[in-house]
């Protein structure tokens, strides 16, 4: 197991609140690259946002800097070719999207003889003069929604397991950086139009150091008073965002505050669960640390990301029909599919370790697959369908 130090943890917190301080995604783009590039001792580092995911992959976002004697230059050239498709041949890139791993780098993916024989490397990486390759992916829900890639020079020495081990930390706290920039943004535009943005499929709460709303849209109100199991009446205004904040999304709150009181690691941010209402609607509950004073050490805000999880259902349905599953290997099914480990499914689910086992082997052999790998290509394949 590789530890890391307690001033790489400090500038881990750095590094996170500089993120959580912007305001738009030009900012963020323009602090994570500047900091990360210094942090991982890089000369280049680039930087993209993709959608069309799993079914087609294209670029949105995309920046470039390098390192000139000590001086950031951002890149104009290199992003343009990026976009007209060289990222797709990237061997990390690949390996990314038939994995779930948050980190991946030359040499572990792919043999650096493999690497030096590719395409992508003589045509596109080599005329950079770079060579080693430190890819972090930036999955929201399971989904590949961008990268960051460093890179080094031939004459520098390979990315170490330490710097593994800071960029798996990193990952899901630029993920939800980024996330929580986008729904500021949308704050601030919903607040110009007097109006909440009533398409939006995520409940947005951004919450005071006290846990009260500060803003809200729709959706969130409408989840809040369903894990409540109350609709709207005369006693609650909506208008004032007289709504309940739920417990759990609360005591989520708090527990991060406590780390952040006591100094303590950052390696469980950010706090997501699945909560179920008494009418047995399911929702997905993802709360951040959103910093907006001047100093690191102050209060912070909350954003928290409310998601109905109705479409599960229908997945749960498929399943049962089409691989004729019970209601317990379903259960299992979705543990695997949050990264739970043998021992916090047996816990979640009150059963023992070795029945877990029992269970996973009958659906491998129900869905004809081999591995966790194949069982999640799978399971997408039916959300295609739904």
């Amino acid at each position: 197991m590789t530890f890391v130090t307690n001033k790489e943890y400090h500038d881990i917190l750095n590094l996170v609140y500089s993120a959580n301080r912007c305001q738009d995604s030009e900012s963020l783009i323009d602090t994570l690259c500047q900091s990360m590039i210094k942090s991982f001792r890089s000369e280049c580092i680039t930087f993209h946002l993709i959608k069309g995911m799993p079914r087609r992959v294209d670029v949105v976002e995309s920046r470039s800097f390098k390192s000139d004697y000590h001086n950031l230059v951002e890149d104009k050239h290199y992003p343009a070719l990026y976009k007209d498709g060289f990222f797709q041949q990237s061997p990390l890139l690949k390996a990314a999207l038939s994995s779930t791993k948050t980190v991946l780098k030359i040499g572990n993916s792919i043999s650096c003889k493999a690497w030096e024989r590719t395409d992508y490397y003589n045509d596109f990486i080599l005329p950079q003069h770079l060579y080693w390759e430190l890819f972090l992916t930036l999955r929201w829900n399971n989904n590949l929604e961008g990268m960051i890639t460093l890179w080094r020079s031939r004459q520098q020495t390979d990315y170490n397991p330490g710097d593994m081990a800071r960029a798996a930390i990193l990952a899901p706290h630029l993920t939800l950086a980024i996330h929580n920039v986008s729904a500021i943004s949308k704050i601030s535009s919903w607040r110009k139009k007097c109006s909440a943005d009533e398409d939006n499929n995520d409940g947005l709460l951004l919450l005071d150091q006290k846990f009260r709303p500060v803003y809200s849209n729709a959706k969130a109100r409408e989840i809040c008073l369903y894990l409540f199991n109350k609709m709207p009446h005369d006693t609650i205004n909506l208008e004032k965002g007289d709504f309940p904040v739920p417990s759990c999304v609360i005591k989520d709150c708090s527990e991060l505050l406590d780390m952040v009181k006591s100094e303590a690691q950052f390696v469980s941010l950010p706090k997501e669960r699945v909560v179920f209402s008494e009418s047995g609607k399911q929702f997905r509950s993802a709360c951040s640390l959103v910093w907006k004073a001047d100093k690191m050490h102050s209060v912070p805000n909350f954003m928290v990301t409310l998601t109905d999880l109705t479409g599960k259902n229908k997945l749960e349905n498929n399943l049962q029909n089409r691989y004729h599953l019970s209601r317990r290997e379903i259960d299992i099914i979705f543990c695997m599919a949050t990264d739970m480990s043998y021992e916090e499914t047996a816990e979640k689910l009150y059963i023992s370790k070795q029945t877990v086992h029992t269970h996973i082997k009958n659906i491998y052999r129900k869905l004809g697959v081999r591995n966790k790998i194949e069982l999640y290509r799978r399971i997408q394949s039916l959300d295609w369908l739904m």
